[in-house]
């Protein structure tokens, strides 16, 4: 038969001295390798987030240099445009001062 008893010794029976410093040692076995694992993560984490900010920046400064080398092949290409265009305008200007020069000249003298 079970019987009830008010003695706190009967209901929560004392740990040997052994176990409590057992218990103390192991807490601080799995604390020590909670702090091992967490510097880990933060540190590898760390560098991988330092890693692809420099590939981000390396590959964005390549982008960078790729759409300018692009942007002044264009830029040249337009001004060769315009030049050969300006010096059509000017070989056309040319021939028709001559020839307003050579109509005046063909004209009878008054």
């Amino acid at each position: 038969m079970l019987t009830m008893s008010a003695n706190p010794h009967a209901a929560f029976p004392s740990i040997p001295a052994p176990f409590l410093t057992l218990w103390s040692n192991a807490a601080g076995v799995y604390g020590e390798a909670m702090r091992a694992n967490t510097q880990q993560l933060l540190f590898s984490s760390a560098a991988v987030i330092q890693e692809q900010m420099l590939r981000a920046f390396i590959t964005a400064s390549q982008s960078c240099a790729d759409a300018l080398a692009k942007n002044a092949m264009v830029v040249q290409r337009q001004s060769m445009e315009r030049f050969a265009d300006a010096n059509g305008k000017v070989v056309g200007m040319m021939g028709h001062a001559l020839t307003q020069v050579w109509m005046e000249s063909m004209q009878p003298a008054r």
